[in-house]
Formats: C-alpha cells, structure tokens, sequence
C-alpha cells in the first residue's frame, strides 16, 4: 500500500475563479502544502468557463467570432454607453482583477483546465478538496466538491468551509451523501466540525487554514509593492468584501496621520485591481488593516500587523459567516479584534496590538496538518 512518503499524484478542487485573493493565495498554499510531502500536484478546474477569453468574450460582444444583426442595432443605439462600458466600465475593471489575478495563478499553481470528469478518477492516487467555502451550500458546486466522480477512497478535505449555520432543505441529502462519501475530513472552523457531527454523527478535524502552514518570509518572496504608490507614508490598508464602514476608516486615518488604501474600492481603479502579490504586500507593510475578510485576517496575523476584523454587513448567509473567523481569533487569543454592529465596528486603540507567540501556534497547526494529511494519504 502506498504512503505519503512514496510518489502520489494527487489533484486538488477549490472554487474556481479569478476574483477573489484568499481563494486564489489558499490554492497556491494547498498546492504547496501536498507538494511538500513529497506528491505531484495538479489543481482542477471544473466550471465550464476555464479559459479567460470565454470570461472577455461573456462581457464583451466585440470579441466574439461574429455577430449578429441585433447586436449591430444595439450598439448603434446605444454606441457612447457601450462603448464606455466596454473600455472603462465596471467590466473593464473587473476584467482587468481577474487578468492580474490569472497572471498569479499562471505563474505560481500548476493548473489543469482540459478536464473530463467522467474519466478522470483513475488519473490521480488522491483527490483533496479544500480549503475555502467549498462546501457552502449556497455556491459551491457539491457534487464536484465532495469529488462524487471518484470512488470514495481516493476523497479527502483538507480545512474545508461550510461557512453557514446550517444547509437548506433542498441540498440537505446531497451534502449529508456527500460527507458520508468522504474517506478523511478535516474543517477549517469548529461551527462546521460540529454542524457536520449533528448531521451525520461523524467526528472531523479542526485545521488550520493553508495559508498559514506557508512561512510569513516565503510570502514576502512573491510580495511586490505596487508601482502607483509613491513615497513612505503610513498606510491604513482596507479590505472588505461586504460595505466598508468609511466614517469609522477616515476616523481612525484622521486620528493617526494615515493614508487610506481602500483595496477593491470601486472608485480607484489602481485599488480594485490590484494584484495578489501587490495584495500581500500592502497587508505586510500597512500601519493597520481593517476588514471583514477571513483571509484579510489570516495574512495580518501572519505578517503581524494591528487590525480590526468586522462582521460582514451583507443580507442572507453572508451575515453569518463568523464561524471561521471565530475559529482563528481564539486559536490566536484575539477576539479581542472584533469590530461589531454593538461597538459601532471599532474597538478602542485599534493601533495598539499585542500578539502572543504567533509562531508557537503556527508551528503546532503545521505538525498537525501534517499528521492528518500523513494518515490520510495512505
């Protein structure tokens, strides 16, 4: 039988885009993770839209092969707003996030886009599936994620993310199949250990999120500071995927002679599409950061810079994403950080942080990773 020591091939599923950094840095870490143990490492992609000209040809018409009649109409119509749309839109923009954010990925993680999931089971020794929100049942893909095109001894979730308190009725039996399905588990926040306990009785792992088991120097080796910043001001670096509370932000950047980088900030174009190395280094290099983002978190205490992490004021499940965030702050004995809708999304002092052995915790979350990924792998 084989162990982890020998050669494993082994394919890794995340969610599948080029919008979002902490998707995109945990995928580079996972890949990074199994490779060091010795494995050839392959990162999957199932949505049908793998290529990034598919995603330019969806948001603009000029670049498809041909058009129609209508279309020629609609431009004609509506030839200034389109026009405008096209080159400095929101989809220009967007467009432009996602190609610096392909550019990291082409570079760093060994990607596979040609993928017949009818006939791939035999490819690999492995597959693990994690870590994010893969197992968020609002948009992840099930039945890709809990990799029911392979047979259940080759399933394996490292630091997988339910993110919600509980799963709707209507995908209820396909995630409870789905876990079942699985021959190792192991969850990113002790919610979705116990959520996956009462549902099917089955004890799981808590572990540490990959990006964490990657050194805070090895990090800063793929870092660059952005060419638009000029000069060595102070920075207060913001990231959020909800709404920023901005007065509180200018508040504390008022107070302390900061400047404000608002990263994915709509009206900046140099902040929204910024690029994961760009991202990592203003987090490393900010004064303090302020966001309600997991992953915005994790790379704070990683580089040991002062921040705030806040609920997420979003409507539906996204409000209740606190679960993995909970999980992290008392790993590293920071609830403390917690900017709430009660304290007005602030705490008192904000700049003035102490961490603990940060690298005492790490060091732990990293053997036990690979302790489970050891047993798991056999």
């Amino acid at each position: 039988m084989k162990t982890y020591r020998e050669h494993l091939k082994i394919a890794n599923l995340t969610l599948d885009g080029y919008f979002n950094y902490g998707n995109v840095l945990q995928r580079y870490a996972v890949c990074n993770l199994l490779m060091g143990l010795g494995a050839e490492v392959e990162s999957l992609w199932f949505s049908p839209q793998a290529g990034f000209l598919p995603y330019l040809q969806s948001h603009y018409p000029w670049m498809k092969d041909s058009w129609d009649w209508k279309t020629w109409v609609k431009l004609g119509i509506n030839w200034k707003g389109a026009t405008h749309k096209m080159f400095f839109g929101e989809n220009a923009w967007e467009a432009a996030r996602n190609a610096v954010i392909k550019s990291f990925v082409d570079r760093y993680i060994p990607m596979r886009y040609d993928v017949d999931f009818t006939r791939v089971a035999d490819e690999y020794d492995y597959f693990v599936t994690g870590s994010d929100q893969v197992w968020n049942p609002y948009y992840a893909d099930l039945e890709k994620l809990f990799i029911t095109f392979a047979p259940s001894e080759k399933r394996i979730a490292y630091a997988a993310s339910i993110s919600c308190p509980e799963i709707p009725q209507d995908k209820l039996q396909a995630f409870i199949d789905g876990v079942n399905g699985m021959k190792e588990i192991s969850v990113r926040e002790q919610a979705g250990a116990d959520l996956i306990q009462q549902l099917t009785g089955r004890r799981v792992q808590v572990v540490a999120d990959p990006t964490m088991l990657v050194t805070a120097e090895d990090w800063r080796s793929i870092a660059r500071k952005p060419s638009w910043l000029k000069g060595d001001e102070q920075l207060l670096v913001t990231y959020f995927l909800g709404k920023r509370p901005d007065s509180v932000i200018e508040s504390i950047a008022r107070e302390n002679g900061l400047q404000i980088v608002n990263m994915l900030d709509e009206r900046v174009f140099e902040h929204y599409a910024i690029a994961p190395e760009e991202w990592l280094w203003l987090i490393d290099h900010a004064r303090f950061t302020y966001t309600d983002s997991f992953h915005g978190t994790v790379f704070s205490i990683l580089f040991r810079t002062p921040f705030v992490v806040t609920e997420r004021v979003d409507a539906g499940c996204a409000s209740k994403m606190t679960s993995r965030i909970d999980t992290l702050l008392a790993k590293f004995d920071l609830s403390d950080r917690r900017g709430t809708n009660v304290n007005g999304y602030m705490i008192a002092s904000p700049l003035d942080m102490h961490y603990g052995d940060v690298d005492k915790v790490l060091a732990e979350e990293k053997q036990k990773a690979k302790t489970y990924l050891c047993h798991a792998l056999i």
